[in-house]
């Protein structure tokens, strides 16, 4: 059994605090907040201690595992004080606020010998997994072109917090907000989990339009791989009428799966040319997708990999790479050109 404590615990940190209590093998022991609202609610309903200082938390010798689900500007500070308590990390994405950051964490966790793992729930998400494995299964033949957008409308990005549109720190740039920050990370690493190589360098426009002026509502990054493949990564919180969520081109055939204002990304379109060299289509409803959601997401199998029934999990060193192509995208943004990736 390990034991689990968590530090945030807004919208994010109730979720994890859920998802974990219906995990098998782990325990939620304590919770800390900087909020003295809602201490004996909490208390109640998943019976653990709760402080309204970390250090409180980190003091405790029996947790396994701190999950930091606080605001961005604070996880690399978290993380490595984490470390330094003798504590492993799940924390929230982005990871840090700029791929300096992420390499001082992964060093900090090398140098104290704990384990890192950065919350990509994406990597469970039913459209995600449809995508990688059409792609891994051959059917489209090679990648020719691969767009992927997160087209949204209205306050349910921008007020997606505990406080809503009375705090929106997604919109804040002491927060480390922005939708680049938000959907563009989880975007950069769906993109490096399905084809698993390098790119070399990218362009990317911000843009300040109608729900944010500190930071970005809208992104747009053309990334470059070494084998041409065009590939697009575009969100934004101004659609009215969405995009689709996915768009992939192959040789052999072309997927789509449609966009929503609610993230109800639930209907695609597959055509391919099958053995007999006829174009089939088939639709696809994307509902109780294998291994998709959260029943089945992070937790599952962060308990298999820790356990050894599972190879390959969230690597710290992916995550930091994310950064880094995020990291290129401002500095492209920044400087109007083409950053390569070094």
């Amino acid at each position: 059994m390990l034991n689990m404590g968590i530090i945030g615990f807004g919208k994010m940190g109730m979720k994890h605090a859920d998802l974990i209590c219906c995990t098998p093998g782990l325990k939620l022991i304590a919770v800390s907040k900087k909020s003295k609202t809602r201490l004996e609610q909490i208390k109640d309903k998943y019976n653990v201690d709760v402080y309204t200082d970390n250090k409180d938390l980190l003091d405790i010798k029996d947790i396994d595992y701190v999950i930091i689900s606080t605001t961005n500007e604070t996880h690399e500070d978290l993380t490595i004080e984490a470390f330094r308590k003798g504590k492993n990390v799940i924390v929230e994405k982005p990871m840090s606020l700029d791929s300096k950051g992420a390499e001082r964490m992964v060093k900090e966790a090398e140098k104290y010998g704990k384990k890192l793992f950065v919350y990509y729930s994406t990597l469970w998400d039913r459209d995600f997994l449809l995508v990688k494995n059409t792609i891994d299964s051959g059917i489209l033949g090679k990648t020719l072109c691969f767009q992927s957008r997160w087209m949204l409308y209205g306050e349910y990005w921008a007020g997606d917090g505990i406080h809503g549109m009375e705090n929106p720190w997604r919109i804040k740039a002491e927060s480390g907000g922005g939708v680049l920050m938000d959907l563009g990370i989880h975007m950069i690493m769906q993109l490096l989990s399905i084809f698993k190589k390098d790119p070399v360098g990218v362009y990317g426009i911000l843009q300040s339009a109608l729900w944010a002026t500190e930071v970005d509502d809208h992104f747009f990054a053309a990334i470059r791989y070494s084998d041409n493949m065009i590939c697009q990564l575009e969100a934004s919180n101004n659609c009215m009428i969405p995009l689709p969520r996915w768009y992939v081109i192959g040789t052999k055939g072309t997927l789509e799966i449609n966009g929503s204002e609610k993230e109800m990304f639930n209907k695609a379109v597959l055509e391919f040319v099958n053995e007999d060299g006829n174009r089939q289509r088939q639709e696809i409803e994307l509902i109780d997708y294998p291994g998709a959601g959260y029943s089945s997401g992070f937790y599952a199998d962060f308990t298999k990999y820790i356990k050894g029934e599972k190879k390959d999990f969230i690597s710290m060193y992916d995550a930091a790479k994310s950064m880094k192509i995020l990291d290129a995208i401002k500095e492209s943004d920044n400087k109007k050109k083409f950053i390569e990736i070094i």
